[in-house]
């Protein structure tokens, strides 16, 4: 017989809080300090021109990723932009991507005037699908960007093999997946470029904010520097041209010296959380309505969350009633991971942009008009029925065992019979 729910009046299966995250150490603290300490005797020491380690912080990206070059930044919303920026594309011009994301991967495509366009997801996944990428390319379109949600990575072989017969570049929005593998590669190091946040949530971190571009084209890094950093691709003792308008997003030597212990941290928070990911999928396999996510053959996710789907025609309850429940024995998750597809946020809809003039839609260069309402039915409908679970390092075996019978017991009072 199952228990009473606990938002019944029955008792809850976990009382204890959940576990914090803990993500710095001593090693953080000395690398700062020891950045201060230099700064005492030259204050230029805290400025990417006056240190060592943002360059350091970018070698040792570049080779944990197997990449030639990293560019470091101040955000993975910066990352993106100056990975677009480093194109020179012409207004108008389109770039496909995801509708389940963060609005960091959409606002910089707007800011260079160039055109979201959005291909459907793969139910199961919540990644873009290839076939529906294909769908949407036409003339117009000069990058697909495909966002490896939750540290899970797209199919990205077939991505590349459309982006090579059209002439397209790959940059992959890497903001949630670090340490992700696809067929052996690391995202990332799969398309032209990858694009990493670091910001305090993310898998590792330069100190609240951060981010990064990896590339291993010359051109792109060359670029990428000169769109971060204010036009200085070198620092020289004289004043020269600047030959496009560029923006400053530069990382300080603190942020780097934090990141620089965190990336050796990375793969062992990785691993941790595939460990106890892929022990509640063996947990849970038993159950009828909650299914853990589809992994695509060859890859290995990172697991930045992890969403669960529940087949809301097998119980009796809506979604937020399903999680209220969970939340109700313990269990600290979410419903959703947006409340919708990224194009019905009211800035897309009104398409509040630059004052009342609906740029860049209504761009003369790019010549027609595009409409995003129900384009994307997959994403929508998966959107309705995936709960988030913050499984992550600082977890244990005692938290998945909670999580695992959490969701056995609000299923078995939900599920119809």
């Amino acid at each position: 017989m199952v228990g009473r729910l606990a938002i019944e009046g029955g008792a809850p299966v976990r009382t204890e809080p959940w576990p914090r995250r803990v993500q710095f150490g001593e090693e953080e603290v000395e690398a700062v300090n020891e950045v201060m300490r230099e700064a005492l005797e030259n204050s230029m020491k805290l400025w990417r021109k006056g240190g060592e380690r943002c360059i350091k912080f970018e070698e040792e990206f570049a080779r944990f990723f197997g990449t030639k070059y990293a560019v470091a930044v101040s955000s993975g919303t910066a990352a993106i932009h100056v990975a677009l920026a480093s194109l020179r594309l012409d207004p108008g011009s389109e770039v496909i991507t995801s509708p389940i994301t963060d609005v960091g991967t959409v606002t910089p495509i707007i800011y260079e005037n160039l055109i979201p366009v959005f291909a459907d997801v793969d139910p199961e996944t919540l990644n873009v699908t290839p076939e529906s990428i294909a769908e949407r390319i036409t003339e117009k379109t000069k990058v697909i960007m495909p966002v490896h949600l939750w540290g899970a990575p797209c199919e990205m072989d077939p991505i590349m093999e459309l982006a090579e017969e059209k002439d397209l570049i790959v940059i992959e929005d890497c903001a949630q997946a670090h340490g992700a593998t696809y067929k052996g590669k690391l995202v990332g190091s799969i398309g032209d470029m990858g694009c990493f946040s670091l910001m305090n949530g993310k898998h590792i971190t330069t100190g609240g904010e951060g981010g990064a571009v990896i590339t291993n084209e010359e051109e792109y890094r060359q670029n990428a520097l000169l769109a971060s950093r204010s036009g200085f691709a070198t620092w020289a003792t004289i004043r020269f041209d600047i030959v496009y308008p560029v923006l400053n997003y530069r990382l300080t030597e603190i942020q780097a010296a934090i990141g620089l212990v965190q990336l050796k941290k990375l793969p062992n928070i990785v691993s941790r959380r595939r460990e106890l990911s892929m022990r509640l999928a063996e947990l849970i396999s038993d159950l009828d309505a909650v299914k853990f996510p589809k992994i695509l053959e060859d890859s290995e996710p990172s697991f930045w969350f992890l969403p669960l789907f529940v087949d809301l025609d097998r119980v009796k309850v809506s979604l937020d009633k399903f999680a209220e429940a969970l939340r109700g024995e313990g269990i600290p998750v979410g419903a959703r991971y947006t409340v919708a597809p990224m194009y019905e946020y009211t800035f897309m809809k009104e398409r509040n942009t630059y004052g009342r003039s609906q740029c860049p839609w209504c761009c003369p260069l790019y010549g027609r008009r595009i409409e995003y309402a129900d384009s994307c039915p997959n994403a929508k409908e998966a959107l309705q029925r995936v709960l988030t679970v913050p499984i992550h390092e600082s977890c244990t075996e005692k938290e998945v065992e909670d999580l695992a019978s959490a969701l056995r017991k609000v299923e078995a009072a939900y599920i119809k019979k």
